[in-house]
């Protein structure tokens, strides 16, 4: 007799829904003779497309990408190529005394460059989507913890590997009649309330200390400040202005296994250069303006009218166009992968960007390096904010012209400032990673005085898309199950049991609408998602740009309010 153990569907994860099941047991024999060439056979063809659903690797991801830009910036040029083609700024002021200014037009941004007969490059219309950015598929695969940072905190420069965890900067103020030393963060800290924190510095030998309360009267503090309650300490541990790092500790009691850990993700890319298929969403735009202008022929450096435009509101649809298999890939958690990355990358053909310093023009930081005013971490001259992007050049009529080279499956490149804590067996991302692109001084000078960090913009590379997703609830089980659990769980010593977080089945979406249900078809997922494409210029509102803020701004407020 055959032995059957009954799982409950409610069981299967915690937030399963429970259904009706049933087990046909037969009296009659099970063996039965098989005629030469008789293949009938009753299935369930939704079970068997539910179990092929299920065992697939393959995907073919789509992204649908909304273009948002400023183009800020007025510049000088004598290259006749893009002296005639700009949007000019005050062409009056031009005519007078022969020196044109004004903006790059849209086509310098968009993800697609129409061919624009100005004489610079022999367009071709293959190569439209790749001109001024390239696009690939990537996934994070590993943490690299000595990634050196750096950033200004209240104008005092703070370098740390990735490893140390969070720098930050004391205040000792008073809140409700309460002392509290207050730690200023240069990014968001993700603590809560009744946790603690390990400090790099200690009062009497001690660095565990439970945090008190978050924020000050300030809008959004609450994710960039946290307070500790002041008994009365002496000396200077935490003294005003003290600099230093911590980690988070969920269980002051239980400190080795549920301290986070802390490190720059690193992504490697899946997909070659003409690998993804770009394509123009038909009737879909941005809600944000197009600037046009007609540029008369009296006031145009050629002498020929012309419309000009200077911002575009296209949204674009980017497809895999060969399949991605997944199998036996692992992210930089050890876990089968589940987020998959459109990685978009400037590649500035025309030449208007990129001038290099050691082979780099493009520069890589994090959002605690963007700040209102020019931040010197992206000076040409830091090698630490060289990104691993080469740049390649040609020359016309003795002027070189720089862009970036394309990359290729198996490169690998920067990603997100994160944590991780095993206990909770979740990641965070701390601190997005952004690109800064500026224009080549001597193709189009932005400046008048020289500088080796001119204002340019901000984009980040990297943008998610779910193609599993892991339980909000947090499963265990004890020695005896072993069999039963994940590879990528992790075992507490404390409490002497493994602890994962599941990975629920594609088309299980649980009651908070955590999972994932996209089409499955030929053996390949389709899954699809839409994000937004920022290109910020420096020096405006990092608020209204970015996604978030690398310090709580007090909001814009109007005469009315």
């Amino acid at each position: 007799m055959n032995n059957y153990t009954i799982i409950p569907s409610k069981l299967k994860y915690k937030s399963s829904p429970s259904v009706d099941q049933k087990i046909s047991v037969s009296l009659s024999n099970k063996n039965s003779t098989l005629s030469d060439n008789d293949r009938i056979k009753t299935v369930n063809l939704s079970q068997v497309f539910d179990e092929e659903r299920q065992n697939s690797s393959i995907f073919r991801p789509t992204f649908k990408v909304k273009q948002l830009y400023s183009n800020n910036y007025v510049g000088i040029t004598n290259y006749p190529p893009f002296r005639d083609t700009l949007y000019y700024y005050n062409p009056v002021n031009s005519v007078g005394n022969n020196s044109w200014s004004g903006y790059p037009q849209f086509y310098e941004f968009d993800f697609y460059r129409p061919d624009t007969n100005d004489g610079h490059i022999q367009y071709q219309a293959i190569s439209a989507y790749t001109y001024n950015w390239t696009y690939y598929i990537s996934y994070s695969f590993r943490n690299e913890y000595l990634e050196v940072l750096k950033t200004q905190l209240n104008n005092t420069i703070i370098t740390w590997a990735s490893q140390d965890g969070i720098p930050f900067k004391i205040n000792n103020i008073t809140s409700n009649g309460d002392k509290l030393i207050s730690f200023e963060c240069v990014c968001q800290h993700n603590l809560n309330v009744s946790e603690s924190v390990e400090l790099s510095i200690s009062y009497n030998n001690k660095k565990i200390f439970e945090v008190y309360s978050l924020g000050n009267d300030k809008l959004g503090s609450e994710k960039f400040i946290f307070n500790v309650y002041n008994p009365g300490y002496t000396g200077t541990s935490f003294a005003n202005n003290t600099i230093g790092t911590f980690k988070r500790v969920i269980d002051s009691e239980n400190i080795k296994e549920t301290k986070s850990k802390y490190y720059v993700r690193k992504h490697k890319i899946l997909t070659n250069v003409d690998d993804l298929i770009v394509t123009k969403c038909g009737f879909e735009r941005n809600p944000f303006l197009e600037n046009k202008q007609m540029e008369l022929s009296s006031l145009t450096s050629n002498k020929i009218t012309r419309i000009s435009k200077k911002n575009n509101t296209i949204s674009y649809l980017i497809s895999s166009k060969k399949d991605l298999d997944l199998y036996g890939m692992y992210d930089n958690q050890k876990r089968p992968i589940s987020e998959l990355f459109l990685t978009v990358i400037n590649k500035g053909y025309s030449g208007y960007f990129n001038s290099p310093n050691l082979g780099v023009g493009t520069k890589q930081g994090w959002q605690f390096n963007i700040s209102l005013k020019n931040n010197s971490w992206w000076d040409k001259n830091n090698n630490l904010s060289n990104s691993a992007l080469q740049t390649l050049s040609y020359q016309i009529s003795g002027i070189t012209f720089y862009y970036n080279q394309d990359l290729k499956e198996g490169d690998e490149l920067t990603g997100d400032f994160c944590e991780w804590n095993d206990y909770e067996q979740k990641e965070y991302v701390l601190s997005p990673y952004y690109h800064k692109i500026t224009f080549n001084q001597n193709v189009f000078q932005t400046t008048a005085t020289p500088t080796t960090n001119p204002d340019g913009y901000y984009y980040q590379p990297h943008h998610m898309m779910k193609i599993r997703e892991f339980s909000n609830y947090i499963e265990t089980g004890d020695l005896k199950n072993i069999d039963q659990v994940p590879t990528y769980s992790f075992f507490s010593e404390v409490n002497q049991e493994f602890r994962w977080r599941d990975l629920l089945t594609y088309g299980f979406v649980d009651e908070t609408g955590l999972g994932v249900d996209y089409p499955y078809l030929n053996n390949s997922h389709y899954p699809y998602t839409e994000s937004i494409f920022k290109i910020a210029p420096e020096g405006i509102n990092t608020n209204s740009i970015l996604t978030g803020s690398d310090k709580p701004y007090q909001p814009n407020i109007d005469g009315c309010e």
